[in-house]
């Protein structure tokens, strides 16, 4: 009896391994997908996907975190006001699936601001109170738990950037921002798609940006 309780208990092993790898692989690939698409169609059967890894895997904390990730990519796309809310309104609800699974995970607020700061643009006038705060106070956290997420910076460049050189922003206010973004990014690895790296390359465009 004992043998045969061994015996099981390494057939669940070996199958949850299994079954994590084939998770990540899916997971990476779509990922990639939706991040390299071209054509907005491509893009949005990606997004759609994403969401499906979500609902299988729903356990794990990346399957609705991308799946929030990349509702917040197209809504930050869309030029229509009320097709971006309801991208941002998908985003929100997969984030908080996946706040429930991890809470004290600081990419959650990272995204938490990304889609804060995009709420702004639909109706900038009469939600940047609102929104701005929320974007602040989620920066806040992020950097209370991990200061050296370069996705902070990164945000908080972009942020400085869009806003009026007489309210404090502007190319130079941002450029700091961007520059220490960069840095940390070079230091961070990108192996494991279960732990977020996304945000280098619009940096380093807003950098040289920044810097012209």
């Amino acid at each position: 009896m004992k043998k045969t309780g061994i015996f099981l208990t390494l057939l669940v092993l070996v199958a949850h391994s299994a079954l994590a790898q084939d998770f990540k692989a899916t997971l990476e690939k779509t990922v990639t997908t939706f991040q390299r698409a071209q054509e907005l169609q491509e893009r949005l059967a990606a997004s759609n996907r994403l969401e499906l890894i979500a609902n299988k895997f729903a356990d794990q904390w990346a399957a609705p975190y991308y799946a929030a990730y990349s509702k917040a990519l197209l809504g930050a796309m869309e030029t229509d006001p009320i097709k971006k809310d309801q991208y941002l309104d998908q985003a929100d609800q997969y984030l908080t699936k996946a706040q429930a699974l991890t809470p004290d995970q600081d990419e959650n607020f990272v995204l938490a601001a990304m889609i804060a700061s995009t709420r702004i643009g639909v109706d900038p006038e009469n939600r940047w109170q609102q929104y701005g705060k929320e974007f602040e106070q989620n920066l806040k956290k992020a950097k209370k738990l991990k200061e050296d997420n370069p996705r902070i910076y990164y945000l908080q460049g972009v942020s400085l950037l869009y806003t009026p050189e007489q309210f404090g922003g502007g190319k130079k206010a941002a450029l700091p921002y961007f520059e220490k973004a960069a840095t940390l990014f070079q230091q961070e690895p990108d192996d494991d798609i279960t732990d977020p790296s996304w945000g280098e390359w619009p940096n380093t465009e807003y950098l040289k940006y920044c810097q012209s």
